[in-house]
């Protein structure tokens, strides 16, 4: 039998050492390698961490360089090269070495200003090996919108009450003055001054209070003034006759929306309007600048228009709206015999009603009808031209129970004026529409004509802005984001509301900018006045008065008459103990220098409120502060990035 012997497998176990070696020696390389590309990837992503550093304190520097350098941002189009290729430094000034920076800055976005002032600073870090990082930080200009109190001047001893609360920020570019005394005025907003406050210590400054601030610059009369290209572009100026200081203008503006689409509401993008009433050229300018702005007629020759002259026993002091126009109220009447109704009247319309609708007529039964009326639970006053005057009264030819067409409102006082924009031929859509209290907006095409359109819907070129040559009376309900300006004073007529309330959605906003003086007008619907020599007030809805907007003045704020003599009134009458109500604001104001609206009993007493719409949807082409203020960053991909291409493309 063969026998094989079995070989020698000494070798095998030589070559399994070597294999073992082999894959030891393999992780170990492998180790080494992964802990030197660890290396490499830490010490790529703290160059990247660093180059972003860089980049965003570079963002932070150009921010202060547009603070700290008034216009240097281009306007409209372009940038400025603010940094090229420079070295980077750390925060105690060493250079880092291995890095440049460049800076650019310039406007993007919507750079009109009709929604704000927006600008982007963009900032290129590149290091020695070739690597780029590029950086942007949106800017938006503050508007004086932001503020709900700000006053460039302060003086005249006037100072916060001890009892005000005051919302929203607060800024004075000199000082400010606190009342002494408990509580205390409060402050539940940021106050800065840029010197100090006296009787700090009386004040509650729940927002904190800074000292020593930096000033503001404040508007001036060509910021103001070069907002009329915009209104003309789009129709919306209105000239008045150039009246620039008085403090009852010859033109007044009423905010008017439409029910366009008749589904109970006027709070549709399209629905907002406003309407122009003018007075009428030659003759008495007193009398019919006093009726469109319901002012007591004893400052002018009485409308009186029976022929039978003044009864005994009045006077244009004890009387002054005896003969009004503007002012009414209701009386019992025969409507027919033996069934006596309560219908409302103008004061002026009660001598023509005749026996058959009042018994015993005579001087003393019209003298003693007018007084009544006027103390009358519907007693009410209203501005001229409004359609309340007429469809509520039987002047005239018209009957108590007839509509009055819209065509009769204008009169031999004034006018409604047409918007030239409609060419004659308004929409239907308008003439068939109605207006917030129901009552139908005119079914003739020269009473649509009227009414000038809040958007671009119906009007394409409106830049939101109303511009006024002369000084205006303002009042309404505001569908829409509108600034009016004024070369001359502006006067508060009347409220001044939003379709919604503020600050819920800023669909609605109003900026108010006059180049002179601001007034809370004391005229009949915002004030009181005598009836048979005795105070009577509450000829409004309320014995309140409320602003909704951001009303900015070159001039003062400030209440007309406001220190006049006590009105006593019944409490129901009253608000805050003030003869003439309070005046609630709700939004901002920014004035020139500070002025007083009542002393404590006398005037409007201020129960104001602020509108945050004001920072975040300032109203059209509103000032600007100046200061840039951070919005957002972003991250630019900067393979093939172009810096000129880059501000093309978004602005």
């Amino acid at each position: 039998m063969l026998t094989v012997r079995k070989s020698d497998e000494r070798g095998v176990a030589l070559i399994m050492t070597l294999f073992l070696a082999l894959v030891v020696a393999g992780m170990a390389v492998g180790v080494i390698l992964m802990a030197s590309n660890s290396s490499l990837i830490a010490k790529f992503h703290a160059n990247e961490a660093m180059m972003a550093a860089t980049a965003d304190a570079g963002l932070e520097q150009g921010r202060d360089t547009l603070n700290g350098t008034p216009a240097i941002v281009p306007v409209g189009l372009g940038f400025v090269t603010l940094e090229t290729n420079a070295a980077v430094r750390d925060a105690n000034g060493t250079v880092i070495p291995g890095f440049t920076r460049s800076l650019f800055a310039g406007p993007n976005g919507d750079t009109t200003g009709q929604y704000g002032d927006f600008a982007s600073v963009i900032a290129v870090i590149s290091n020695t090996r070739g690597a780029v990082v590029v950086r942007r930080i949106q800017l938006k200009q503050d508007s004086f919108s932001r503020f709900a109190r700000f006053f460039n001047t302060w003086g005249g001893g006037v100072m916060w009450g001890n009892q005000e609360t005051v919302f929203g920020p607060v800024h004075s570019n000199q000082g400010m003055i606190v009342q002494t005394g408990s509580p205390g005025a409060t402050f539940w907003g940021p106050v800065s001054v840029v010197t100090s406050v006296t009787n700090s210590g009386s004040g509650n400054w729940n927002g904190g209070l800074t000292s020593g601030a930096p000033p503001i610059t404040f508007p001036t009369t060509t910021t103001l003034a070069n907002l009329q290209n915009f209104a003309t572009t789009s129709q919306t100026v209105v000239t008045g006759y150039g009246v620039l200081t008085d403090s009852i203008p010859d033109t007044r503006i009423e905010f008017v929306p439409l029910d366009l689409n008749n589904d109970g509401d006027v709070v549709d993008a399209d629905e907002g309007f406003f309407r122009v009433w003018k007075v009428s050229a030659g003759g008495t300018q007193q009398d019919k600048r006093d009726y469109t702005n319901a002012r007591a007629w004893g400052t002018a020759a009485s409308p009186w228009r029976t022929g039978v002259g003044w009864p005994g026993g009045v006077s244009l002091a004890g009387d002054p709206n005896y003969g009004s126009q503007n002012c009414g109220g209701t009386l019992m009447v025969d409507s027919v015999p033996g069934i006596r109704v309560p219908r409302w009247f103008r004061a002026d319309s009660i001598p023509i009603l005749g026996p058959t609708m009042v018994p015993a007529w005579g001087a003393s039964a019209i003298r003693d009808s007018i007084r009544s009326a006027l103390r009358s639970p519907g007693r009410r006053c209203y501005l001229g031209g409004d359609p309340r005057l007429y469809t509520k009264s039987n002047a005239g030819p018209v009957s108590n129970t007839q509509t009055v067409p819209q065509t009769v409102l204008n009169n031999a006082f004034g006018t409604w004026q047409n918007w030239a924009g409609w060419g004659g031929a308004p929409p239907a859509s308008i003439q068939n529409a109605l207006i917030a209290s129901g009552v139908p907006a005119g079914s003739a095409a020269a009473v649509g004509s009227t009414y000038w359109p809040l958007t671009r819907a119906m009007n394409p070129n409106f830049k939101g802005i109303i511009y006024v040559n002369g000084s205006v009376a303002v009042s309404g309900l505001l569908r829409g984001r509108v600034t009016l300006v004024a070369t001359g004073l502006i006067t508060l007529a009347d409220d001044i509301t939003y379709t919604v309330t503020p600050g819920t959605n800023c669909w609605d906003i109003l900026g108010v900018l006059s180049q002179r003086d601001i007034y809370y007008q004391n005229n009949n619907v915002n004030g009181v006045f005598k009836n048979n020599s005795l105070w009577t007030g509450l000829y409004d809805e309320s014995p309140n008065e409320t602003f909704d907007g951001f009303f900015l003045t070159l001039g003062a704020l400030r209440g007309e008459y406001y220190t006049a003599p006590a009105e006593p009134l019944t409490t129901g009458e009253q608000c805050a103990g003030t003869s003439r109500g309070c005046k609630v604001l709700v939004g901002g104001t920014i004035q020139q220098s500070i002025a007083a609206t009542y002393t404590g009993t006398t005037g409007w007493a201020e129960q104001d409120t602020y509108d945050g719409c004001g920072v975040t949807n300032p109203p059209p082409y509103y000032p600007t502060t100046g200061r840039f203020t951070k919005n957002r960053y972003y991250e630019i991909d900067p393979v093939g990035f172009n810096v000129a291409t880059w501000f093309t493309n978004n602005q």
